[in-house]
């Protein structure tokens, strides 16, 4: 993607890029409430990938937001937080699949998930499922209460909101729409998200 560019990834969907070092781009959530999975690797070597794990140990939170980095699984600074409209997002959850709908809802027929977005996004990279771990779930709404537990609530964006990342290192960015419906994660609807690059 180019300086400039913009692009609009429907409900449902998802889309993956080359983003090359120091460039900025922006996550917009379009309508408001919706969840944008994102996972990336180096773009040399796609053994080297997000770590939320890794993340959390060097941030000694589990909480992202402006100012804060993304690691990867070498422990290397991978995105910068340089803009965050809201200042809820998650680090815990893997992107929803098709045994997470068979789990947690009981759905057996096929239902669009994040984890096979990503996939067919990455696949042009060579990039497969088994590559792709826990996300940088955008928008996400996750408490965690006292006592250890962890409810998923709406998120807090708005229509316009927005998270703005700069590269650390060369890479292939995959971002997903999250599908789900069935819960508040995205406030029971999905819609499209917007990327737009600086």
């Amino acid at each position: 993607m180019n300086r400039g560019d913009e692009r609009i990834i429907q409900k449902k969907s998802g889309a993956a890029f080359r983003v090359y070092k120091d460039a900025r781009f922006r996550i917009v959530d379009v309508e408001g409430k919706q969840v944008a999975d994102l996972f990336s690797f180096s773009k040399a070597d796609h053994n080297e990938k997000l770590s939320t794990g890794a993340t959390i140990d060097c941030n000694s939170s589990l909480v992202v937001g402006r100012g804060d980095v993304l690691y990867t699984n070498r422990y290397r600074p991978m995105l910068f937080v340089e803009d965050d409209s809201v200042g809820r997002h998650d680090i815990l959850h893997p992107a929803c699949s098709r045994w997470m709908y068979s789990r947690l809802y009981g759905i057996e027929a096929h239902h669009p998930s994040c984890l096979e977005n990503l996939s067919k996004a990455l696949s042009k990279f060579g990039i497969g499922e088994k590559d792709i771990g826990i996300p940088f779930n955008i928008f996400m709404n996750t408490k965690i209460l006292p006592d250890g537990r962890i409810l998923i609530e709406e998120p807090l964006s708005n229509p316009g909101d927005y998270v703005e990342l700069r590269a650390e290192m060369d890479m292939i960015v995959g971002i997903s729409s999250c599908c789900v419906e069935e819960s508040a994660c995205n406030a029971y609807r999905a819609t499209p998200l917007k990327v737009m690059f600086f």
